[in-house]
């Protein structure tokens, strides 16, 4: 448990104040570091990877569009949606004809 506000000596607050400090900064670096994530290509990934799914349906896809824009904070264009569907669409009657 920390020791109360009182029982901290000025040059203890200071050493602490500047920790904190050292922290935020060093977090604002690390964040500014990473590329932000783009959602175009992480549904394409999804697509590509587990959408193809026979048993989904369109409206499967969209709620996982959904879930992807709502983990990046981003909102996917409506010139890539309709790209992604069409290349589920494409995925899924192509794997459609190959297990046929």
């Amino acid at each position: 448990m920390a020791k109360p506000l009182e029982e901290w000596s000025l040059d203890e607050l200071r050493a602490e104040g500047n920790r904190i400090i050292d922290e935020l900064a060093r977090r604002g670096v690390t964040s500014t570091k990473k590329p932000k994530a783009d959602i175009a290509r992480s549904c394409e990934n999804w697509v590509r990877g587990l959408g193809w799914d026979e048993t989904f349906t369109r409206e499967m896809v969209e709620d996982e569009f959904a879930v992807h824009e709502r983990k990046l904070g981003q909102t996917l264009s409506d010139l890539d949606r309709n790209r992604l569907v069409q290349l589920w669409i494409a995925l899924r009657e192509e794997r459609a004809q190959q297990a046929a």
